[in-house]
């Protein structure tokens, strides 16, 4: 039977079918369901609770709200720097300039719309120990999360995941010493146990976006030290999706690096100083999307009473020149609202999925003859990485020929020599399936030698990482994925001619929960 609408003959009876197909594809394109949009996590600097701030606070407190309300309307998760303990209980510590804020004071940032905020910086113990437990508390009653704080001193840095959609994470880090008893319950000192974190943290759960928070740098510094610029590209390297920085108290430049941003220093976002720069601030909001950022945007802001507001175009234009840096290789693209800008690399750098490996690029191995430097250069048309080891007596190559997720040392033979620990997802001559291996090679004659190319562990090897010897003995720890869909960890000892299984510490159903186990085993 004949549809009523459809023509019955001459030129519209042939050409009715196309146009019945051509409006079915626009009608089914117009259904077709927009992707969500990137998820904002907007970071801000330093937020004081002491001193002059609540009373300003108290004075100002409407015109604040509408600030925060109009800086952070597109953001999901607001991080900040709480630069202070929350306690009643007055008992500082013997240092220059020590802080103390009130528990109700956490209420404050929550209503203004933060979500989470570091603990990880140096005064969180400028009331000893007792303080920063209080302060832990009255953020978690405030409906805060905190980052940076374990109330387990052996539990090290752990990363916070913003919500329950788990894609977005934060390592909060300060890189200051704070000799007080408790100093163990913040994420800090270890700087190479915060990058091999974050880097098994990213092997493992490839799709979230990691975003580190450092407390470093030099109060007042117009630019970062060296040191920290290496630091913040190892992390990269490592797997963060970005890194930003606070403790400074003012706005230091931004760079790219593998087309991932690095801001240095935001300055202060709630603070009463007044001088050398400390009225200028910077939010910066990230946008994330599968595991990265897709797009960085920076808001200049002016403290004025202790409190932010919207810079005006004076303010703005020098703290512009303070993100380009005495090596500017920035470009900022105005904002179309007109409340900030985007901030773009001038030289266009994308990661490239083949470049998969999450792991610092470069280690100090105690040779016999002395320490080496020791490299990975990556060969992206080969998708082969090359090992360059230098010592005093000149550089040899190790192609590996193969890509790779894992890259450390230690001395697993137990000989008394470093061993390189090698990572590679690849076939072997007895296993045609490619999978995550480890490679042991051995510093033999002037040039790194197999030593033990073991085609399997017990399950399906997901990640591994050596432990400090204990009584002259070497653990070799991994983590496997069992057929039911268990997570395991196994620890393997040199036993002959390879590695062991001596056997599982830990099962779980819980991915989250067995890298919380692993990366304690030190």
């Amino acid at each position: 039977m004949r549809a009523r609408y459809a023509p019955s003959g001459g030129w519209l009876g042939q050409v009715w079918p196309l146009l019945w197909i051509l409006t079915s594809l626009l009608g089914l394109a117009g259904c077709a369901e927009t992707p969500p949009p990137p998820l904002r996590v907007s970071v801000v600097g330093d937020v004081l609770l002491a001193r002059g701030v609540p009373a300003a606070f108290g004075r100002d407190s409407a015109a604040l709200r509408r600030t925060t309300r109009a800086l952070w309307a597109s953001s999901r998760y607001v991080v900040g720097n709480l630069e202070c303990p929350l306690t009643d209980t007055a008992r500082p510590v013997v240092k220059p300039i020590v802080f103390r804020g009130r528990p109700e004071h956490a209420r404050w940032l929550r209503r203004l719309g933060f979500t989470h905020l570091s603990l990880a910086n140096n005064h969180s113990l400028d009331q000893h120990a007792a303080g920063l437990r209080a302060t832990a508390r009255a953020v978690r009653a405030a409906g805060l999360g905190g980052i940076g704080f374990a109330a387990d001193s052996g539990a090290g840095c752990q990363p916070q995941v913003l919500g329950a959609d788990s894609s977005a994470v934060v390592f909060a880090y300060s890189a200051l010493r704070q000799p007080v008893p408790g100093e163990g319950c913040l994420c800090g000192r270890d700087f190479a146990a915060l990058c091999e974190r974050v880097a098994a943290y990213k092997t493992l759960f490839p799709g979230r976006a990691v975003i580190v928070y450092l407390h470093w740098g030099t109060e007042y510094a117009a630019e970062p030290s060296p040191g920290q610029r290496r630091q913040a590209r190892t992390l990269i390297d490592c797997g963060a999706a970005a890194v930003v920085g606070a403790h400074p108290h003012v706005v230091q430049s931004a760079e790219f690096y593998r087309g991932r941003p690095i801001l240095y220093s935001l300055g202060n976002f709630l603070f009463d100083q007044r001088g050398r720069g400390g009225d200028l601030a910077l939010q910066a909001d990230f946008d994330l999307k599968a595991g990265q950022v897709v797009a960085t945007w920076v808001r200049p802001l002016h403290l004025r009473g202790a409190l932010p507001r919207p810079a005006p175009a004076a303010v703005a234009a020098t703290i512009a020149a303070r993100l380009r840096g005495a090596h500017p290789a920035l470009q900022l693209v105005a904002d179309p609202t007109g409340r900030g800008w985007q901030l773009r690399p001038l030289a266009r750098s994308v990661p490239t999925a083949t470049e998969a490996g999450y792991f610092a690029r470069q280690l100090t191995v105690p040779l016999p003859t002395g320490r080496a430097a020791v490299g990975l250069r990556y060969r992206p048309a080969a998708r082969q990485y090359q090992v360059r080891t230098t010592t005093d007596s000149g550089a040899t190559i190790l192609d590996l020929g193969f890509p790779m997720y894992q890259f450390a040392q230690a001395d697993v033979d137990n000989d008394g020599q470093p061993d390189l620990l090698v990572g590679p997802e690849k076939a072997t001559r007895f296993d045609s399936a490619t999978r995550r291996r480890l490679f042991v090679y051995r510093w033999e004659q002037g040039r790194w030698r197999p030593r033990w190319l073991g085609s399997r562990v017990a399950y399906r090897l997901l990640y591994f990482r050596a432990a400090r010897p204990v009584a002259g003995r070497t653990a070799v720890y991994t983590l496997e994925q069992t057929p039911d869909g268990r997570y395991g960890i196994g620890r393997y000892y040199w036993q002959g001619f390879g590695l062991a299984l001596e056997n599982f510490t830990f099962q779980s159903r819980s991915l989250d929960a067995a890298y919380l186990h692993f990366v304690r085993y030190e």
